[in-house]
């Protein structure tokens, strides 16, 4: 039997929090959440995205709930996104580790060696595994196994401009795809604002902070064909002239003023753009959500491309495919109903994962194949989002890398070097000092040939 109670949403999460307040953005209306008597309780921990992207998440909660004779009650609990890893490191050493959490791909493998998750091959039929496509499965699966089910891929980095603002201070739409072109537009644009007389506009932003270390992994890939260290972790790859490039590009942005010195989160650093504050930057692919959504009468004044490259090709890989996973604890005391969750979210029907791309405005790709046609059958009959936007990110995440999963400490090396190169720090030394702290780092770390991915 049901019971069933017409509750603020706002409410039942604060319950939820664990002491802390709900993110103060969701700002659902009400509805009718069943609880049901003598069912199974499952715990879900998801992050504090935007806003349309919360009340997707809590709206989907409460379909799996309105089911009357599941015996499954879903508890849901949205966490701030800094604060997420903190949050589940504390609740796993107290024992009140969730059953399902997300995760990204990057990270996937760190739960498998730590034992934190469990194997849920055998929990689905191979009919559902065989539905992902195969860069979603490599980003799942280690051996034989599958330790997550894949929610979405949003390529990392994408270049936004607005055609406006581009046709105001250079006189121009069209945006170069090499990066020697690309710094040319940008001169002209900065002599455009300067001549007009404006002020607080840059004519470009890059990733900064913790995102350097993430957003530029698709850089270095286009620059280098491939990444800071060798497929089988043996070798450091800085001495690769592509890098040396890509310093220089970082030294060239700031020494002449084309970038602002510090930006706000990389994740929504969209918003400068859309308020004036940008001409053109590099940003995720769910940025196209809140434009669409935040900022519609920009549409038509705001075009999308793959990132610029050193030789102007654009069908390679410019960005990483990151995203998120479910995973179920190794903690969890009712693995069969965590798996029905699942199911019911992204993994067996295709109502609710195509009703999530479908809010997303197209700005994710699905892991999954039958998702992937069925929204392919529908742009044709929506006019919200511009196809060429669609076509765009999903020719990026095809083209597109995973994120690596070796340390991140890697990452922070060529991150410091970009950015001592943007202080403009001897470039040949700084490649030189990188070098050998990732040596270190494979060496310390044990990483040659320990690449599980082969």
């Amino acid at each position: 039997m049901k019971k069933f109670f017409l509750l603020a949403i706002v409410s039942v999460l604060s319950i939820a929090f664990i002491g802390c307040e709900p993110p103060s953005d969701i700002t659902t209306n009400l509805r009718e959440e069943y609880i049901e008597e003598n069912a199974s309780g499952v715990s879900l921990w998801t992050m504090d995205f935007e806003e349309w992207n919360n009340q997707i998440n809590i709206k989907q909660r409460l379909d799996f709930n309105d089911i009357q004779d599941d015996g499954i009650q879903l508890n849901q609990v949205l966490i701030e996104m800094n604060s997420f890893e903190d949050m589940i490191r504390s609740a796993r050493e107290t024992g009140g580790v969730p059953d399902i959490y997300m995760v990204s791909y990057g990270n996937v493998y760190k739960e498998v060696q730590n034992g934190n998750i469990i194997d849920l091959t055998s929990y689905f039929d191979q009919s559902i595994w065989n539905d992902l496509t195969e860069t979603a499965k490599d980003g799942v699966s280690y051996g034989d196994a599958y330790y997550a089910f894949p929610i979405l891929f949003e390529p990392s980095s994408l270049l936004f401009y607005r055609k406006d603002l581009l046709q105001q201070y250079a006189g121009t739409d069209t945006v170069p795809t090499n990066w020697s072109d690309f710094l040319v537009l940008l001169d002209s644009v900065k002599t455009g604002i300067s001549d007009s007389g404006d002020r607080g506009i840059y004519p470009f932003d890059v990733p900064k902070g913790v995102a350097l270390g993430w957003g530029t992994w698709g850089l270095q890939y286009s620059a280098t064909g491939g990444l800071a260290i060798t497929d089988d972790w043996t070798t450091s790859r800085l001495e690769n002239s592509g890098f040396s490039d890509l310093a220089n590009l970082w030294s060239t942005l700031y020494a002449d003023g084309l970038v602002p010195l510090s930006s706000g989160d990389y994740t929504e650093v969209i918003n400068d753009l859309c308020m004036n504050k940008l001409v053109m930057t590099t940003a995720g692919s769910w940025s196209i959500a809140t434009i669409i959504k935040e900022y519609p009468d920009l549409v038509d004044k705001i075009g999308v491309m793959p990132m610029p490259t050193f030789d102007g090709e654009q069908n390679t890989a410019t960005a990483t495919n990151g995203g998120w996973t479910y995973v179920i604890s190794s903690q969890c005391q009712n693995v069969e109903a965590a798996v029905e969750v699942i199911k019911f979210l992204v993994a067996e029907n295709t109502e609710k994962p195509l009703e999530y791309f479908e809010v997303s405005n197209y700005s994710k790709t699905s892991p999954r194949i039958s998702i992937q046609n069925l929204i392919e059958s529908q742009l044709g009959t929506q006019s919200t989002v511009p196809i060429d936007w669609v076509e765009t990110v999903y020719s990026v995440s095809n083209n597109a890398i995973l994120e690596p999963i070796y340390s991140w400490d890697i990452s922070i090396t060529v991150s410091s070097m970009l950015e001592n190169a943007a202080l403009g720090n001897n470039i040949d030394a700084e490649l030189i000092a990188a070098n050998q702290s990732i040596i270190d780092i494979i060496e310390e770390q044990n990483l040659a040939n320990n690449n599980p991915r082969g």
